[in-house]
């Protein structure tokens, strides 16, 4: 149970902390060398989508280009557009790093209420109720992530750890290859399926 615990609040700021700060990109390259020619020039070499870059991110080719994808897409994901919303989110980080999960709780609830749409605020709160052992708000909210953002691998891989902690081991077998599929590279995910298939293969479903 312990080692499950740590092994989602590795998962969960392997992808918090892989953003840039709130409000940035990823990789800010303005600056005081920026031009105005380099300016023009950017309207024709518009950045990725974040669609685009999880399309990238399923065919990388190596762990080096899938991280680095991985830090833009989550810079991306974090960024709600809201300065009040991103800063209730730092502090939410915080709360759960400091493993104060009721102050989490509050302050993504707030989140939640104030960007529905933002499928971050609820993969954040999904990873406290799992936390705090309630699996089926945990669902329910992992599910709403992937709603909004069906290729979140944060997400699926939760979907993945709860399933294994109710013993669906096939439910949590179809979670990790999904997040191979988007990622590749992420976290424990081909470990994870590599176990899970010897144990499903054993049970003879």
């Amino acid at each position: 149970m312990d080692q499950i615990r740590g092994l989602i609040l590795v998962v969960f700021f392997t992808v918090f902390l892989a953003a840039a700060p709130f409000g940035a990109s990823a990789e800010d390259s303005s600056g005081p060398g920026t031009t105005p020619e380099k300016s023009d020039k950017s309207a024709e070499t518009a950045e990725p989508s974040v669609e685009d870059l999880l399309d990238r991110l399923s065919q990388s080719a190596s762990e080096d280009e899938a991280k680095a994808l991985e830090r833009k897409i989550v810079a991306a994901w974090n960024a709600s557009g809201s300065d009040t919303v991103d800063l209730l989110v730092q502090r939410a980080g915080a709360a759960i790093e400091d493993k104060d999960l009721g102050i989490a709780l509050q302050y993504l609830d707030l989140v939640t209420q104030m960007l529905p749409d933002y499928a971050e605020g609820w993969n954040m709160r999904a990873t406290v109720y799992y936390l705090l052992d309630e699996y089926e708000l945990s669902l329910a909210d992992i599910q709403r992530t992937l709603a909004l953002q069906p290729r979140h691998f944060g997400a699926l891989t939760g979907l993945g750890l709860i399933f294994r902690e109710l013993d669906e081991p096939e439910k949590a077998l179809e979670a990790y290859r999904q997040v191979l599929a988007v990622h590749p590279y992420f976290g424990k995910a081909r470990q994870s399926v590599e176990k899970l298939e010897t144990e499903v293969e054993g049970r003879d479903i």
